[in-house]
């Protein structure tokens, strides 16, 4: 989360910790909202809550930030490091420094009571800092730790979801870094060694998918890299699967059709056991993209067919993985819209695209389609319909929705603004600029 400069040490302060002693967590973190310049609507949106559930919190009519999942949920989000949150669990605000050398300090705390939020308490919010390996080689890894490792993600891929990466990849990276000394130095049985490198494979691959959103592809190929080897550690095929398919959508970002095309075919056979209609709608529409992308039309048929059929089997499954939700009949048209765009038919991708603009509940999925819709129409020549729909896509990216690579998406959009001449089309450039630098959304003048 991107908060003012000033409120970052909010938690250093004696006011913080005097309140979370006092078990005044709503009051400590209404303070960090306030140094932020959030209103208690954006803070809600932030953390998934309405406004008037932000307000109760902060009043203390309800015990939110008494569960524990919820507390560290809250102030991962806002990027508080976990050892800000001991005034609450020890009722002092005098607490010292966990962080020294041989993990002094952690022995202190009950486990029991404050379940995971201790292991995280050598994250600061502007290092990388890990857990300390004298830490790591003292602890004894269970159940709740995987659990944890589980929540986090689940939490991460549930905020992109619904609003893109936003900002998240940092502190998913330094998650990372905390599961990673425990996979690598904490002891644990055989299973539970398992269990650990399964969670660890599916955050790393989360915080790829995350730097991937965010533009650096740097940092996403070495986190899908790594996921990928922790996928074959853990035996975990659908780890493995989602991981082959963040490789593929990044050799297409980068132009790589060929290794795309690779990627596609040895997922769809590695994938023939595995019992989930939305996995293979998923990867046949990839795959016809795949196809597509090197001009072989007559497989790009067979693999948009064999996803429909897919579809038509039905799609729900309540053993499929969280990050495999996304998947509903009309992501698997859009995916083969994108097929139909490299086939040159931008008329059919236009007519999927246009079927999808409004259709969406969650924010991100409509700012993707309206994107999607505004760069079809600008291949299509419909150059002024293309500037409007981008405008509305640029309302979303510019405001709840935080995405770098939808921002991208919009490049067909930007090259033929100066064929337009019209002030929407200037205020589509400006806007479209400032996004895809980091400047932000440029106000109409």
């Amino acid at each position: 989360m991107a908060v003012a400069d000033d409120a970052v040490f909010v938690w250093e302060t004696a006011k913080f910790r005097g309140l979370l002693a006092a078990r005044r967590p709503g009051r400590a973190f209404a303070l960090i909202r306030s140094a932020s310049g959030l209103s208690q609507a954006d803070f809600g949106v932030l953390l998934h809550w309405d406004r008037s559930h932000a307000g109760r919190v902060e009043r203390e009519e309800v015990s939110t930030l008494f569960d524990v999942r919820e507390l560290t949920r809250v102030a991962d989000i806002l990027g508080v490091p976990r050892r800000a949150l001991l005034p609450l669990l020890l009722e002092t605000p005098e607490i010292g420094s966990i962080e020294g050398s041989e993990g002094k300090g952690v022995d202190d705390v009950d486990r029991r009571q404050f379940g995971l939020a201790v292991f995280g308490t050598a994250i600061a919010a502007a290092t990388t800092s890990p857990v300390t390996a004298s830490a790591a080689m003292s602890m004894t890894v269970g159940d709740d730790h995987v659990t944890y490792l589980n929540q986090v993600t689940d939490g991460l891929f549930e905020h992109d979801g619904q609003f893109g990466s936003g900002g998240l990849a940092g502190p998913a990276l330094r998650q990372c870094a905390v599961a990673r000394e425990l996979l690598e130095r904490a002891t644990y049985d055989h299973g539970t060694g398992i269990e650990l490198a399964r969670a660890t494979g599916n955050l790393v691959d989360c915080a790829g998918w995350l730097a991937f959103d965010s533009g650096d592809q740097r940092a996403a190929r070495e986190c899908f890299t790594e996921a990928l080897i922790l996928a074959e550690r853990s035996g975990d095929s659908y780890l493995w699967s989602n991981v082959m398919d963040d490789l593929r959508h990044q050799a297409w970002r980068v132009g790589n059709m060929r290794e795309g095309l690779q990627l596609s075919l040895r997922i769809s056979d590695a994938i023939r056991t595995i019992p989930s209609t939305r996995l293979h709608a998923l990867h046949a529409a990839r795959q016809a993209v795949a196809y597509a992308a090197v001009g072989d039309r007559r497989e790009t048929m067979s693999s948009i067919n064999r996803a429909l059929r897919e579809v038509d089997r039905g799609l729900d499954d309540a053993d499929d993985p969280i990050w495999l939700h996304f998947v509903t009949p009309a992501e698997i048209q859009s995916i083969t819209a994108q097929a139909w765009t490299y086939l040159g038919q931008h008329d059919k991708a236009v007519a999927i695209y246009q079927t999808s603009v409004g259709a969406h509940n969650k924010p991100r999925d409509e700012a993707s389609y309206r994107a999607y819709y505004a760069a079809a129409l600008a291949r299509l020549g419909e150059h002024g319909a293309a500037v409007a729909e981008g405008l509305s896509a640029l309302a979303l990216l510019g405001g709840p929705v935080k995405s770098h690579r939808l921002v991208s998406e919009l490049q067909p959009v930007r090259t033929v603004v100066d064929t337009v001449r019209s002030g929407d089309a200037e205020l589509f450039g400006r806007q479209f600029d400032g996004l895809l630098t980091g400047v932000g959304p440029v106000a109409s003048s």
